[in-house]
């Protein structure tokens, strides 16, 4: 195979690993104590929702001023870009939670959350954790969740 051929099939794998790879979600989370959600980018469109402080919000376009963000049940809508901060907590999903004492299913549950309840991200999954992230409850309970409970990872 001659240089230019194999220049082509490297480039051609190089894409094709790109594709698989998935792209990491970002998030934010709302600075204020009622952040409102618009249906299009302006103070003028119609407001859709009020979200509490530390609310996680997954980040899916940002144009000048604007973030538009998809909550933990799914809706879509536009903040204002100064409205939100880094993510540092998690929503509980649908289901509650079990935080566990270890990043381990037969560990001792230290507390269940229930849907919709905040909790701080002391750390997110890593190598040694593997689907478990450690949580703070705000009481100052720790522990470990499953990251397919929470919403915001």
């Amino acid at each position: 195979m001659n240089t230019p051929q194999k220049i082509a099939l490297s480039a051609l794998s190089l894409g094709a690993a790109m594709v698989a790879l998935p792209a990491a979600a970002e998030f934010k989370q709302t600075l204020d104590a009622a952040t409102i959600g618009f249906e299009a980018p302006s103070n003028r469109a119609t407001r859709q929702f009020i979200y509490s402080r530390g609310t996680p919000l997954e980040i899916v376009v940002s144009i000048e001023g604007w973030f538009k963000v998809r909550d933990a049940q799914g809706a879509l809508v536009w903040i204002e870009r100064r409205a939100l901060t880094d993510r540092t907590q998690v929503q509980v999903g649908a289901q509650p939670a079990d935080v566990h004492a270890a990043p381990d299913a037969v560990s001792p549950i230290v507390f269940r959350a229930d849907s919709g309840v905040l909790l701080q991200l002391v750390a997110p999954p890593s190598a040694a954790t593997g689907l478990y992230a450690q949580v703070r409850h705000r009481d100052g309970t720790t522990g470990f969740v499953r990251v397919d409970t929470v919403f915001g990872l």
